[in-house]
């Protein structure tokens, strides 16, 4: 499962070299925040994962594709994770995604790091403070927080691993099934239904079955468009 936090183009400063060959800087991240999901990324969070390798650069984090160019600078500074890459003009759909990030019609940066890689702790409003994860890709995205773009298998050991309905509250929360919000409805119903003997631990099984058959399907349906 791939983590991902978006930093909408007002976010970014992207700048855009003056002789159009693609080459372009900005920010993938912005440290101290608080993210659509609700997370703080603190600083040095990449320090370790970016000394050893660059990230990828891809499109709408679709990872099945060629990446659309190539990241030459990561480095963080005080305001956050600083990037500075070049869209390859001769990829197939360079050209347009180039001209799209110049227009503003690219709504920003993404980051994607494996969920494992993640080294965080809980906040009582139900974020995350985030110290550590393994970078390795940032995309150009046109929606920050576009379910669409949020395409994850789900390994059955992750489903397993929730001990908890709040567990299963971040679970939901962070595979893209659901935003933030509702995740938290969502499980605060659930709540409600075993309090009143509605729901038996058989049906909360098969409600975690469910959520595997669904995001198997998605990819599925990804990699056949």
């Amino acid at each position: 499962m791939i983590y991902q936090s978006n930093n909408p183009v007002l976010n970014c400063e992207l700048k855009f070299a003056k002789n159009d060959k693609g080459e372009f800087e900005g920010y993938g991240s912005t440290f101290n925040g608080v993210d659509g999901r609700g997370d703080t990324i603190l600083k040095g969070t990449y320090e370790e994962s970016i000394s050893r390798i660059m990230p990828k650069m891809f499109v709408n984090h679709m990872h099945k594709d060629v990446p659309i160019g190539d990241w030459l600078v990561a480095e963080e500074d005080s305001t956050g994770l600083f990037l500075a890459g070049k869209i390859d003009l001769n990829h197939k759909d360079g050209p347009t995604v180039y001209s799209a990030m110049k227009r503003k019609a690219m709504e920003g940066l993404s980051i994607g790091a494996p969920m494992s890689s993640v080294v965080f702790e809980k906040n009582k409003d139900g974020g995350r403070t985030i110290s550590k994860m393994n970078l390795v890709e940032t995309s150009i995205v046109t929606f920050p927080m576009d379910a669409n773009s949020q395409i994850m298998t789900v390994k059955q050991s992750e489903i397993e691993d929730l001990k908890s309905l709040k567990d299963f509250e971040l679970f939901l929360r962070d595979s893209g099934v659901f935003s933030k919000s509702t995740a938290t409805a969502y499980v605060s119903q659930i709540m409600k239904l075993k309090r009143s003997d509605s729901v038996v631990d058989d049906e909360i099984a098969e409600l975690k079955a469910r959520i595997i058959r669904e995001n198997t399907q998605r990819l599925i349906d990804a990699i056949n468009k």
